[in-house]
């Protein structure tokens, strides 16, 4: 909480400072003219062919309180799934859009692309509290208009910050619930200096201890801005960081037999249990999770996650007439980060060292990871023409790396440990270029009608070598998998559509093309399936609006027609990632469904729904076998002529009914996600669930008393009906003495629980 006294303290003395200046009136028009001109390059307008929701900065702003991580505000609106690790949405959170997981989601930030270069993904537990710091969000479904970094195959999302207030504030907030959950944070700005210049900044973190067992965690944002405002221009720095310390459940929950059903496992007391922390033991017959057990006694805490992640954007903006405008931003991110477990009873030929037998052991995996580029676009727009043309040149330098730094065998540790205490058992380097440029222009004609074109070349190479934290036996020993990786890709993805807009009517069709490079865990992954390749896909949408003055409805149709796709297997590495394999012809095709009435004016029902079918045409499967001794065997091959695509749920439901008068405001949401099949055979499967939730809030102008200038009180009620289900799942299928079976890990939903705030503006 030290950090939050120097944050409010910070705000106090700007505050101070602002009313000994001369104030003079800016135009606040232009100022948010110039902060949209920054995504709009990476966002689809007002009339563009493509399915788009859009978040606002009130919507952001209430969320941010709940503790929750930014997926689980997507997830609201059509065709995206989100789940944490520790059941409560905080900490290690994943998403899902159109059934594509977080590495085809393309993430920008004011334009600069967010997903790691490397795993493609954006790991949402390090931008905790980002709601909080954001003006607005942009999520458009399925391939969309080009963006900077990597492509988009199930969607995008573009995240704006919130334009620099020029009024002085400081906001205090406060969040505590279930399971010691709390939120805390403090923001403030300055307000306009000197006629231009404008300092902000903010400084958000939460903690839990978590649903699963071992989940206990902390992580936090903080954000520091300087603007300085022209007539026709706008320069901003803002440095962004994020760290965070999260207890990990990557094996998910599993019975002691590991085929039991979640149900099965909670009603055996074992529906929290966390295996990163011990094994199962039949105790007085019952089964218990017993903790592992260090040599001197100590027993193992927990699985941590740990990385340190900034963000420096330098940015400029300049609109020199009504029809022009430019904006270049200058950006670096660090990042350094690594996870610490228990390794129970495993070999050490895991760790490449050739002893007999097997012991416990913890190791240490990080990274480092460096990235640095600079974004330009430039629009020029007219009555009839809207025209975007713009580059990203970025670059990549990492390493990987990893240490046993305990050994149950003192005599062992002894023999293999360094000087440094320690035992390093793989070492890599990685490099990334990611060149791309666009244009894309939207053309006005016979009043209502629009059409889109958007062009983009994107050249990529990445390189890996070094050793890897995978063995092979040779020669009677166990050696390091070496790298050695040098791929160039070109890719050509050109779009084109086209729209009617007229009253409340908007009618739109659009085909797009994008192709995007295999991840890094697709090259070092890929196991028994052969080396990945680039993937591509054409993406067809048609869809119709309407927006009326108590209503509004909307169809979006799409059919995304895949060429080696890398798609999951339904496997998972030993910390819980998905393993993918290309598959030749593939395809998602569905309906996406909003609507929404106000018969009253404090009265509101919505709902939207998002219904496919997502298909493999041809599909090999190669599934791990041992014999009846459990001894390793060739891998079983299966063929399938077609079948359902893993993790893709044929139905995704949310509804939604708001009250609102005055100053109190109540909404009642309820979702609904139905089956989805673990691995690309239909072999195993999830049940459906669904939850509903309840949030209430009041808030109020107050007559300054001591500075205080509004007052928000706000009550979260999650799950109200106390249901217990997987919300996620894995199956580690394997034949065993020629027979298939199943193995069934989940990640579980907390049950019943709340959160409730109280946000302080002064």
């Amino acid at each position: 909480m030290k950090r939050i006294n120097v944050v409010a303290m910070a705000a106090v003395c700007t505050l101070c400072a602002q009313r000994a200046l001369a104030e003079q009136k800016v135009d606040t028009v232009n100022v948010h003219q110039l902060n949209e001109v920054v995504v709009k390059a990476v966002r689809a307008q007002k009339n563009a062919p493509y399915a788009v929701a859009n978040i606002k900065k009130s919507e952001l702003q209430n969320f941010s309180a709940t503790g929750q991580e930014l997926p689980f505000l997507f997830a609201r609106t059509p065709g995206i799934v989100a789940w944490s690790e520790n059941g409560t949405g905080s900490g290690t959170t994943y998403m899902r859009m159109r059934g594509a997981a977080g590495s085809r989601i393309n993430v920008t930030l004011d334009g600069v692309a967010l997903n790691s270069p490397e795993d493609q993904t954006v790991f949402w537990q390090n931008m905790n509290s980002y709601a909080s710091l954001l003006g607005s969000a942009q999520i458009q479904r399925g391939v969309g208009s080009s963006t900077n970094g990597d492509g988009a195959f199930g969607g995008s999302i573009s995240l704006a910050t919130a334009a620099p207030s020029q009024k002085p504030f400081a906001e205090l907030t406060g969040s505590f619930g279930s399971y010691d959950t709390y939120n805390a944070g403090a923001s403030f700005s300055t307000g306009l200096l000197f006629n231009h210049l404008i300092f902000d900044g903010a400084y958000h973190e939460t903690a839990t201890d978590g649903f699963v067992d071992g989940t206990r965690g902390r992580s936090g944002s903080y954000y520091g801005g300087l603007t300085w405002l022209g007539n026709k221009f706008q320069i901003r720095y803002k440095n962004i960081g994020n760290f965070e310390k999260t207890g990990q459940a990557w094996n998910y929950i599993s019975g002691p037999n590991g085929t039991e059903s979640y149900k099965e496992i909670w009603n055996m007391g074992l529906g929290r249990s966390n295996t990163l922390l011990g094994d199962y033991e039949e105790i007085g017959g019952k089964y218990q999770l017993v903790p592992f057990t260090f040599r001197d006694g100590r027993k193992w805490d927990r699985t941590t996650d740990n990385f340190y992640q900034n963000h420096n954007i330098l940015s400029a903006t300049w609109q020199p007439s009504e029809s022009w405008s430019h904006n270049i931003a200058l950006h670096y991110t660090y990042g350094r980060g690594y996870y610490k477990d228990f390794r129970g009873n495993k070999s050490l030929s895991k760790f490449g060292i050739n002893e007999p037998g097997k012991t416990d052991a913890v190791r240490v995996k990080g990274l480092t990871q460096n990235t640095y580029g600079v974004v330009y676009n430039v629009n020029f727009k007219t009555d009839e023409w809207d025209i975007i043309a713009g580059t990203n040149l970025q670059q990549f330098r990492g390493s990987h790396w990893g240490y046993v730094d305990y050994i149950k065998d003192e005599a062992l540790e002894k023999k293999y440990f360094g000087a440094d205490g320690r035992y390093k058992y793989y070492d890599s380097d990685a490099e990334k270029d990611d060149y791309s440029a666009y244009i894309k222009a939207t053309y006005t004609f016979l009043t209502h009608w629009n059409v889109f074109a958007d062009m983009q070349y994107r050249y990529v190479r990445y390189t890996t070598d070094g050793l890897n934290d995978k063995f092979y036996e040779k020669d009677g020993k166990y050696v390091n998998q070496r790298l050695d990786v040098d791929d160039h890709f070109n890719f050509f993805n050109p779009k084109v559509g086209v729209s009617y807009t007229n009253g409340g009517h908007k009618v739109y069709a659009s085909v797009a093309m994008s192709n995007r490079e295999p991840e890094r865990n697709n090259y070092t992954d890929n196991g028994n399936y052969p080396y990945p390749k680039s993937e591509k896909v054409i993406d067809v949408e048609a869809g119709y609006q309407y927006d009326g003055s108590n209503w509004h409805a909307g169809a979006n149709f799409y059919y995304m027609d895949y060429d080696n796709q890398l798609v999951q297997t339904g496997e998972t590495s030993d910390i819980g990632e998905a393993l993918t394999t290309n598959v030749k012809d593939s395809y998602r095709m569905g309906v996406e469904l909003t609507a929404g009435w106000a018969p009253l004016s404090w009265l509101s029902v919505e709902g939207n729904a998002a219904l496919s079918q997502n298909k493999i045409k041809d599909f090999d499967e190669y599934v791990e076998a041992y014999d009846a001794d459990w001894n390793y065997v060739d891998p079983v091959h299966n063929h399938y002529s077609k079948s359902t695509l893993a993790y893709s749920p044929s139905a995704i439901l949310n509804g939604f009914v708001d009250f609102h008068y005055q100053g109190l405001s109540a909404t009642w949401h309820t979702n609904f996600v139905s089956k989805q099949y673990l691995n690309n055979s239909e072999f195993s499967s999830m049940p459906c669930y669904s939850q509903s939730d309840l949030h209430l809030a009041y808030q109020s102008d107050v007559k300054k008393a001591m500075g205080i200038k509004n007052v928000k009180i706000g009550l979260d009620f999650n799950n109200i009906f106390a249901r217990h289900y997987a919300i996620m799942a894995y199956d580690y299928g394997t034949y065993v003495g020629g027979k298939r079976g199943n193995w069934f890990s989940y990640i579980p939903a907390a049950g019943f629980n709340v959160m409730a705030n109280l946000t302080l503006r002064f």
